[in-house]
């Protein structure tokens, strides 16, 4: 896949667009030859032909004004749809993802391909095509109006361009090279700020903003370096584009004088061949710029490539459902070295509450991880209906599940659509939920109730509310299976009691984690699940895990 594609996509805008800019080369013969007239006519003192040429004037005026307005409406529109269907593209790609792969990579480098390298694509392919058109153009028909004025002084010009341009070419691939590094540079810088940004109240609270600064200037060196080596090179090539331009022009110029002194040609016909040869010579010193800008964009165009080839799923089986989850010896490691999970062995049932126990490190947030089929076992399986995880579609698995996290994600964008995700509810349903998850007498405070906008990861709401806005939007889902992750740790005990309450009252299948090892929570249980160093160290009811006296009760001492 290349941006070709995006070509034909928008063909009849492209097209247009070309028709348009290709009357460059057109226009220029047309200045050229009223140039020749205003010449001879003031020679031959000639005033009926002197208003047939201010005529011309005036329409040349007229045309070109025409042509300019239409190729910038004409130019827009192709520039917008080109880049929408590539943003599009590039966004469903990403979005295509597992959440393995997704986090392969910081975010802040899905960032700085949106914000730098669609910028570089749009200016140095789909806009510099349109400029290497009008080019051309102009270099082509000008050409062949000096081959028809004069055939001996066309074959000079053509010499003495094919000698200027070959330089500039020769660093095609050096710029190209070099403006890979600096959007390498600027997702480094990318992934720095939104660090920086993210830690902000830290950053303050221990007074290391001096540190901060020093760390952004050092990256923010390294980029404008890179930038500072690629506009070198670009200035380089500028330079010898306009030595070319300007070394033709004058060549000509003298030529076409030698022409004149030998009455091979008139003064009118000399100032023609000038006014042509510049548009000839200046075009292609554009084009000895414009051509590597063109090449360049290659490396990031294979970047790019990358996240537009979506590969579809292969899995064929689905689940409606969720009446069981067997681990079967599972066992598992980020790095493929060093395991989190040790042969995991347990089956969890339909419509039972389950906790997960454990110190940190012990592999809890792993196993759930495991369960949304972010990862895949590394040895043992792990079966859902007794159906092999690895075998049943993303969508089917995500459709059977909900999860409260421990940090609830916000959008900056309404209540309504934090609770409903954009999918379509009934009023009656929502009202339900926001009763439901206690958030009634918030959604009444609200200037503009569910419609009422929130910030960014919520920081114009407390931290119970948006806790609340995510059990909502989790009942809200109604799945078989409600996970939650540590969703009160944030809380004071008395809100993170109310949202227990209200979480383990469904009659779903519940899987929590916890670090709490509170006597009335845990007793709400069927079954706690200890965790310790990645193996399942023990199970059982609250009173059966004390009376046994083992790692569990040691744990629930130590937090006496």
């Amino acid at each position: 896949m290349n941006m070709k594609k995006y070509l034909k996509k928008n063909i009849f805008y492209f097209i247009v667009c070309v028709i348009l800019f290709s009357t460059a080369g057109i226009m220029s013969v047309f200045f050229a030859t009223i140039v020749q007239k205003m010449v001879d006519t003031s020679v031959d003192k000639n005033i009926v032909q002197f208003y047939n040429v201010m005529i011309l004037a005036i329409l040349f005026i007229v045309l070109n004004f025409l042509i300019y307005i239409l190729r910038g409406v004409f130019r827009a529109k192709y520039l917008k749809n080109v880049m929408f269907s590539l943003n599009h593209d590039l966004f469903k790609g990403v979005f295509s993802m597992t959440v393995k792969e997704f986090n392969q990579e910081n975010s802040s480098v899905y960032l700085s391909v949106f914000n730098n390298d669609l910028k570089i694509i749009e200016r140095n392919y789909f806009d510099n095509l349109l400029t290497i058109t009008a080019d051309l153009s102009q270099f082509i028909i000008c050409l062949i109006a000096v081959f028809s004025l004069q055939f001996s002084l066309a074959i000079i010009v053509i010499i003495i361009n094919i000698i200027a341009i070959f330089v500039p070419i020769l660093f095609s691939k050096v710029l190209s090279k070099k403006q890979v590094t600096s959007t390498q540079k600027y997702s480094q810088l990318n992934v720095k700020i939104k660090d920086f940004f993210n830690s902000f109240e830290l950053i303050k609270c221990f007074q290391v903003t001096h540190h901060i600064i020093h760390q952004f200037d050092y990256f923010e060196n390294k980029y404008e370096t890179s930038m500072q080596n690629y506009r070198y090179d670009e200035g380089l090539i500028s330079g010898f584009s306009t030595l070319s331009s300007l070394g033709v022009s004058v060549m000509t110029t003298l030529i076409s004088l030698y022409f004149v002194i030998m009455n091979k040609i008139s003064i009118g016909e000399m100032l023609a061949i000038t006014q042509l040869v510049n548009n000839i010579a200046n075009p292609l010193g554009r084009l000895s710029n414009e051509l590597p800008l063109l090449k360049s964009i290659k490396p990031i165009e294979n970047k790019i490539n990358e996240y537009l080839e979506i590969n579809s799923e292969k899995r064929t089986n689905s689940i409606d459902s969720i009446d069981d989850i067997s681990f079967n010896h599972v066992s598992f490691s980020y790095d493929g070295s060093k395991e989190i999970i040790h042969d995991f062995n347990y089956t969890f049932y339909k419509n039972k509450k389950y906790v997960l126990i454990g110190n940190s490190g012990s592999g809890k947030s792993t196993l759930i991880k495991l369960l949304l089929n972010n990862y895949e076992a590394s040895r043992g399986t792990l079966l859902m209906n007794g159906i092999d995880i690895n075998t049943i579609s993303n969508k089917s698995i995500y459709h059977c599940i909900s999860i409260v996290h421990q940090n609830a994600p916000i959008l900056n964008d309404t209540l309504k659509n934090n609770i409903t995700y954009f999918k379509s509810y009934s009023e009656k349903q929502i009202n339900e939920v926001v009763e439901r998850a206690g958030l009634k007498s918030f959604v009444q405070s609200l200037p503009n109730g569910l419609n009422t906008v929130i910030n960014e990861n919520g920081n114009n709401i407390s931290g119970g509310e948006k806790q609340r806005i995510s059990i909502a939007r989790a009942l809200l889902k109604n799945a078989d299976l409600l996970i939650y992750d540590e969703p009160t740790s944030n809380l004071d005990r008395t809100t993170a009691k109310e949202i227990e309450n209200i979480l383990l009252k469904e009659n779903k299948t519940c899987i929590m984690i916890t670090h709490k090892l509170d006597e009335e929570l845990l007793n709400k249980f069927d079954e706690i699940l200890v965790l310790k160093d990645g193996f399942l160290e023990e199970t059982g009811s609250y009173q059966q895990l004390i009376e046994k006296g083992n790692f569990f009760r040691k744990l629930v001492e130590a937090k006496d």
